[in-house]
């Protein structure tokens, strides 16, 4: 029976490869964190392509322009107190266009 909700890759990974569940939880993280800034960045959410913190601990946030990354940069203190909200705090934030 197929279920009408959509799944999202790394419950397919997940599921179909158990020796990749490691990495299936970094994917899952990475656009939890991305999906999170999205929504609760007030004005500038919605220009967020991607936003992930590396194995540096930058939180790298891809935007659609290089307007809304100069814009970005001016929220650098509401991205951290949303970061730590939800838990992870970058030691430095990278903002820019794709």
């Amino acid at each position: 029976v197929q279920s009408d909700k959509l799944k999202h890759i790394s419950e397919i990974i997940n599921e179909s490869y158990s020796n990749l569940e490691e990495l299936s939880e970094i994917a899952q993280e990475k656009s939890s964190l991305s999906r999170y800034l999205k929504k609760n960045l007030k004005n500038f959410g919605r220009y967020i392509v991607s936003a992930y913190i590396n194995n540096s601990g930058i939180l790298v946030i891809k935007t659609n322009s290089p307007e809304f990354a100069a814009r970005l940069r001016y929220e650098e203190k509401e991205i951290r107190t949303l970061c730590k909200k939800f838990g992870n705090v970058p030691e430095k934030i990278k903002i820019s266009s794709r």
